[in-house]
Parts: structure tokens; sequence; C-alpha cells
């Protein structure tokens, strides 16, 4: 839709999203970040691990952003657009802005927000400038609500309506305000500020309330509407055939072609942690589909590509994200008969194709790799360490090991070597130390890499002192080992507060295995040894068919789509050659240089025979507070967190997970962000806006969700791929799938639709209503027969599910009478199914199937 208007300008016009009943302001032209590193009066910080799991991050608060929310609050941005003579158009400069950049025209992508969300991994003022167009059918007082995360100051028709800073980290606040609007165009400035921490939601959000029906009206240079407007349709549609390639070309199919206009894309390729390239890709006329590059070029990663793409001066930008996994190491991996064997391939896969940091920079140096490029990757860590970067205490673990073997050899100058010495004295090893750093403490896998950290630099450098601390080396020794002991103490009391999670166990596991080489302490390595004896036992008991599919405390995009990827994978194929080999570097290239070994007894829990079955009932969390249940025969794998905080916001916790194969996985959540690739915590696919009551009995799950009116997305959804399935079926409330031997029924009571369209194309079922009830049920040749007999049985369990009561009956063709309700008993035949006192390690039982 278009416009045409004075000056010979023309229009891009737009309807306002609809939310419910309300409307969302969400195209906007933008200027980009301004970005500034901050520095704040170092400070010290209290608290306890973990407790922000329950309670929420904001029970950290970082002491120096209260001097950051004081200085805001003190100086609001002023009238930046006064001395503007014309509303912008895309691509003109912002004037009287320093380092001016250019308005770039704000598609969302169905996302309600103006959003340019990210990772810092230094404490970053973080300032963003927005313009758009309302016309109003008439002049009427409009009721708007207001959300953001940081601050946002809003202007209409010149007129400041809010300046509203509640600058709480991650946690989105809003106001109601009024404001005029007049008949015709209504011009709306806004200037949006955060400080950014780590994970940084930076975003904001203007919602009529009103009964007119608005219209978004974006100027734009004169020929241009259509020719955009075809753009960002061939950008809606595109997407993925599947969410993995392996050993092949990255196509995105474009059921829409670009305008011929629009003959090549920039693509900035990569993630937040791994590092991101560039290139630029030519895009023939009337292209049904687009090569973004081959696998073996990316390796093993779940990977985001953002297309650019420009029409004249319109600057277009969408995100797409898939698996990649690299096949060149499949041949050797097969071959390699021994943990040594794979332990060598393991480490030459993460040399070669690893992300670049310190860990893969000694895999170059141990198998040969190109000194200068190693030593630039090793120089370049340091920096990140110096400047106390989040999440470098992952990778300064690694130079104690580099100090060691290479110290003497000659490789790098003194001046390297006295460079990495001043990193590690100068480092902020805990709280109690003062700083100014966004380095987050307060989870298991952090504490622990701190307190290894502390430990190995306080052995290394006992005489020493240490800049940021004023203590000794002995005095940072005599510390990390008195925490670690605690950190131990609670490992083996709770487990894995972030249970099962394949993103963190390769991090504790890089901790775990430094102190079973380098600590003085026989006692901390013995304990190191028995952790990871314990990582390895939770990783070989709820691997399925080589990856971990499972419910888990923390999940992540890149993880529930990008199995062969994950850590996980790899330290169970190098320490029993079931799963997969990848360049996954944190945590392995330390266990191929160790001699640590995972116990050969758990060989027995990867691979089933055909009528046996697994069952694994444990709890984990402070308190036992995640009650686990995992089902597992030869075919498939069922699990499930019980009841967990049902009712209650989410974050990244996935609680139910089945698995067929590594394609074929098929899960059920409430997604907490529409915007399909976005970066919150909780996201559209990890995690839960609002979590739901969940019980499981074997190889049935049942789900009850009951979502109150604020929340952004009043559906729930199933990841389903069928592209993965050897043929499925939808019946009544029922979608069925099949591979090869293995049955998968899936049951929405409201109802679900296949999404046809855009980047979950064949893959997402959507199921309408705040109030719902799921079930996922998995089967197999061997306990149905035919797969239509399956669905048969299946069919004629008749669930019903009250939408008053919350309770759920139904008729199971295996389990019998089976009766639940949200927060009341669940009952199988009668008899209440109840979980927990199983302890972190569990009960483990290994069944021959009834058929």
């Amino acid at each position: 839709m278009s416009d045409t208007i004075s000056g010979g300008i023309d229009a891009l016009s737009y309807k306002p999203m609809k939310l419910g009943q309300n409307q969302m302001i969400n195209h906007w032209l933008i200027s980009g970040i301004y970005t500034k590193p901050v520095k704040f009066v170092p400070t010290t910080m209290e608290g306890d691990i973990n407790d922000w799991l329950i309670e929420g991050f904001a029970i950290h608060e970082n002491p120096c952003r209260k001097e950051f929310v004081d200085n805001r609050r003190m100086q609001p941005p002023g009238r930046f657009f006064d001395q503007w003579s014309k509303f912008p158009t895309p691509g003109d400069r912002l004037q009287g802005i320093e380092g001016g950049r250019s308005w770039e025209l704000y598609s969302p992508w169905n996302n309600p927000r103006v959003e340019k969300s990210g990772f810092w991994f230094v404490p970053t003022h973080l300032r963003s400038y927005a313009a758009t167009r309302l016309v109003s059918p008439a002049s009427h007082t409009a009721s708007l609500r207001v959300r953001t995360y940081g601050s946002l100051a809003l202007w209409i028709n010149g007129q400041l309506v809010a300046d509203f800073a509640p600058l709480t980290r991650n946690k989105e606040q809003e106001i109601v305000i009024e404001a005029e609007l007049v008949a015709g165009i209504n011009e709306i400035y806004a200037c949006w500020e955060d400080l950014a921490e780590r994970d940084t939601m930076y975003a904001f959000a203007v919602e009529y309330q009103g009964g007119e029906e608005l219209a978004i009206s974006l100027p734009i240079a004169p020929g241009l509407v259509q020719l955009v407007q075809s753009a960002e349709q061939a950008l809606e549609q595109a997407y993925f055939p599947s969410d993995i390639f392996k050993g092949e070309e990255i196509k995105l199919r474009l059921p829409l072609p670009f305008p011929d206009i629009v003959t090549e894309a920039d693509i900035l390729y990569g993630n937040f942690f791994d590092g991101t390239e560039n290139k630029t890709i030519r895009i023939a006329e009337g292209a049904a589909d687009l090569t973004l590059a081959h696998t073996n070029e990316i390796g093993h990663h779940y990977v985001y590509f953002t297309l650019t793409i420009s029409v004249s001066n319109v600057v277009l930008t969408k995100k797409f994200g898939c698996q990649s996994y690299d096949t060149a190491y499949d041949e050797a991996a097969q071959k390699a008969a021994d943990i040594e064997a794979r332990k060598s391939l393991a480490l030459r896969c993460m040399a070669e194709k690893g992300s670049p940091n310190i860990h893969k920079a000694i895999a170059m140096l141990k198998t040969g790799g190109d000194l200068q490029t190693a030593e630039k990757i090793l120089l370049d860590g340091v920096e990140g360490i110096e400047q106390r970067k989040d999440c470098s205490d992952f990778y300064l673990v690694g130079l104690f090991r580099l100090w060691r073997d290479e110290r003497n050899s000659g490789l790098f100058t003194e001046s390297f070597w006295d460079r990495v010495k001043a990193s590690i004295l100068g480092y902020r090893y805990w709280i109690d130390e003062p700083g100014d750093d966004v380095m987050w403490f307060f989870s298991e896998n952090h504490a622990l890499l701190f307190h290894t950290n502390e430990l190995l630099a306080g052995q290394l450098f006992e005489e020493e002192t240490f800049g940021n601390s004023g203590e000794s080396g002995a005095v940072h020794r005599q510390k990390a080992e008195q925490r670690l002991s605690l950190w131990f103490e609670r490992f083996f009391d709770e487990g894995l507060a972030e249970w099962n999670s394949s993103a963190y166990i390769p991090i504790d596991a890089v901790g775990l295995l430094h102190i079973y080489e380098f600590a003085h302490s026989d006692q901390l390595r013995e304990q190191a040894k028995k952790a990871m004896d314990l990582l390895f036992y939770y990783i070989t008991v709820q691997m399925h068919q080589g990856v971990m599919t499972t419910t888990f405390g923390r999940s992540y995009e890149k993880e529930l789509l990008g199995h062969y990827a994950a850590g996980t994978t790899s330290m169970c194929w190098i320490g029993y050659g079931v799963g997969n080999v990848n360049n996954y570097s944190i945590s392995n290239v330390a266990l191929c240089l160790s001699d640590y070994t995972p116990p050969a007894v758990y060989q027995e829990h990867l691979l089933l025979g055909e009528k046996q079955q697994l069952v694994f009932t444990n709890q984990q969390g402070k308190g036992g507070y995640a009650q686990l249940y995992h089902y597992r025969t030869e075919e498939y794998s069922l699990s499930s967190i019980i009841r967990f905080r049902p009712g209650k916001q989410g974050y990244q916790e996935h609680v139910n997970h089945l698995s067929l194969s590594p394609e074929a996985q098929i899960w059920v959540n409430h997604p907490a962000e529409i915007y399909k690739h976005g970066d919150g915590r909780p996201c559209f696919w990890a995690g839960n806006g609002i979590l739901p009551d969940v019980v499981q009995h074997e190889s049935i799950a049942l789900m009850i969700f009951d979502i109150p009116t604020n929340q952004s997305s009043d559906w729930t959804h199933a990841y389903f791929p069928s592209y993965s399935f050897t043929e499925w079926a939808r019946e009544e409330n029922w979608y069925f799938a099949r591979l090869d031997k293995g049955y998968a029924a899936i049951y929405a009571a409201n109802g679900a639709a296949m999404e046809t369209t855009g980047v979950t194309k064949e893959r997402e079922l959507i199921s309408p209503g705040l109030r719902n009830a799921w079930i996922i049920r998995a089967g197999s040749e061997q306990q149905f027969g035919s797969f239509n007999t399956f669905k048969n049985q299946i069919l004629s369990a008749s669930p019903q599910f009250d939408t008053q009561a919350l309770s759920l009956t139904l008729a199971d063709p295996i389990y019998g009478q089976i009766q639940w309700g949200m927060n009341k008993p669940f009952l199988v035949e009668g008899e209440e199914m109840v979980h927990g006192g199983y302890g972190v390690r569990g009960q483990l039982q290994l069944l021959d199937m009834e058929h």
C-alpha cells in the first residue's frame, strides 16, 4: 500500500500489528545503535549462586547500574529533531548527531517491538533514535501503552509525551499515557537508551489502545514503494527447507523472488559467542533459492545468517538460523577405534574448524597448526581477559595449560609471556574484589570457572601480588580451595541447578578437567573426577542416538535446533564412540589433552536393545526443585520436568522433549517472544513465557497451560519438523509422525494448525488459547505393530479437557484410564503417580519391555 505526499515523495503505508484488540506501532525509521563503552567506580558485590534461577536475575543487580540510571534520569535527551526541515526518509543522514548515521527502515517481521537486542561483553551505553508517522482518521485523545527495558523519550507532534526511564535490566516495564492525535499525519520521534550488560534486551514498544483504525505512513523516494514491498514480502516468505544441513550447500528458499533491482545480499554469519564473518553474494534474476554457504565452510555450528539487501537507498535486514554439520571428519570418525584415536581426531577437528578462542589455539599448537595464527588468537583472548569481558572466565582457564606446556618451548617472545602473566595477575576473581565490569558470577558454571581460575592462578604465582585484590597468590589459592570445597559440597548435594543443560555441562567440564589435572590438592582432584563421572552419567543415561535429548534447566535455540554441534554430543563421542565429532572446543580440548577417561560401565546406557527400556528419575537443584523423568527405548526417548512451577513466569527451562532421532525432535512451549529469532531469555522456542504443569508416565507426557492475558502470545505451539519424518498425518486434534520404527503422536485440546509460510514453515504447530492441554505420546513398531494401528489406538484414547477445571482425562491403549488436572493428582488406572526423593544420582532402571 502506498500514498503520494507533497514534494514528490511517496510513502510506505502499513497497518499496525494487531495484538489482541490493540494496535502495535511497529514500523519505524531507526538510526542503528550509538555505542560507548563506559567506566564506573569499581565496586564489590554480594549474593549467592543459583538463587536467581528461581527469584530472577534482578536480585543481583550490578551496583554500577545505579550510577548509570541516576545520570540518565538527571539528563534526559534533548529535542534532537528541532533543526530538521523535513521528516526523514530512508538513507537520509541524522542531522546534528555526532557521527550521524543513516536512517534505515525497520521491518519488524512480526515483532511487536522496535528491537535491536544483542550481547555486549563489557558495560556499554546504548542510544538509538526512531521516527514514524501515524495517520489518524480523526482528532482524539489517544491512550498509548509504552513499554521498554531501558529508557524511552517520546515526542508526538513536537510535544514530549513520555520520558520513561525504568532501566531495569532485561525486565520490561510499562506505563499508559494519553496523547493528542490530530486528524491526518502525526509525527512521532523517539530516543531510547540502556546500559548493556551481557545479554541485553534493547527495545521499546508503543501500543495504541483506542478504537480508531490507524495507519503508519513512512516517506520514501518516488518509484520505490512497490519494489520495497516486494522485497519485504520475499524476505518474509523465505525459509530453510530444513533446520539442519549436512555436507551440503546451505540454501535459503525464496517462494517469492526478489525484485530485479536487488542483485546482491550482504551476509553476516555466525553468532555472538563464536564470532561472525561477512561476505556478499550475487542474487540471480528470479532466483528461487539463495546459496548462503557450504557446511564444510561453516563447520559444526548453529549459525545465524543476517541478510541485508538494498532497494535503492532503502536497506532491509532479516535474520535466519540453521544448523551446519561438517561431514569432512565422518569417515575418520568411523575408523577411530579407541578413546586415544578419538581424542586425536577431535583435537584436529577443533584445531582446524573450532571457533577462534584460547582453547582452539592450544589445539593448534598441539597439532602443528600455524603458529602465527595461533598467537593472534591467543592475544585476542588475552585482550578479552584484560578487559574482563563477560565469559572471559571460560577462556582464562586455558592459559594455565598454555603456561605449563609452552612457557619454555621458545615458541613465543618474553613480551608475550609478560602480557599473559599480567592478565592473570590483574584479573577479578570473585565478587568480593572491586570491579566495574559486567562479568556474571551467579550461576554454577561461572562460579566454578572463577574459583578454578583463582586456584590455578594462586598456585602458579604463589609469591606474586595480584593487582586487583592486593592479595598474594597464596591467599588466592587458599580462598579458592575453600570456595571449591563448598562448590563441590553443593554440587554433590544438589546436582546441576541448570539441570542437564547441553549448553552448560561442557562449561562445568572445562573447570573440572583443569582441577583434575592441575590442582595441588588431592582432595580437589578426587572431587573433580567424581563430578566429571557424574556429568558423564547424566550424559549417557539421557543420550539418544548420540545426542542429549531431554529436559534442560537452561536452553537456547542453538542447542535445541543444533544437537550435532553441541559440546555434549562430542564429549560422548570422545568418551564412548557414540555421538558426533565436532569443533566445540571449550570443554573438549581439555578432555582430549587430559588423561581423564569416563567410566566404561556407562557404555551400557547408550545403545539399548530392541526390547529394552530405560527409566531414569532423579532430582536436581536447590532443595531438589527439579524432579526429572526420562524414558527411553531403542526408537525414542521422552523426558519431562515434573510439575515445575506451573503457571509461573518461565526463564530458559525446557520442560519436555521427545526424540525419534537427532533431527526428528518434538516439544511444546509457550513462546515468550513472537519474533521467531529473538534474543530473549526465554525466546520463541527455548524456554516458556508461562510454565505449564507437566506430568509423565513412561511414554506419555501431559501438559496443561493457564496463561494470563498480559502475555504477548495467547497461544502455545509445538516444534514438529515434518520434513524429518518418514511420514506424518493429521487426524482430528492429533498429529502423528513415524520415523522408521519409531512413532510419535501429539495432541492439542484446542486444535493445532501447521505453519505454512516463513521461517517455521512445515515445522511449527500452533494452537490458540490461553488455557490448553497437550499430550505427547511415543510408541514403536515393537509396541504397537503398524503405524496405522498406532494411530487408530491413540485416536481411541478420546482425550477430554475441561477448560474451567483445568483437568484432562483419556483412555490410553496401554496404560488405561488417565486422570489429571493442574495442581491435582496424576492418576493412572486409579494409582497416583508420585515423583521425588530420588536424589541427584537418581533411580535408573534398565528393563525388558512388555509387549
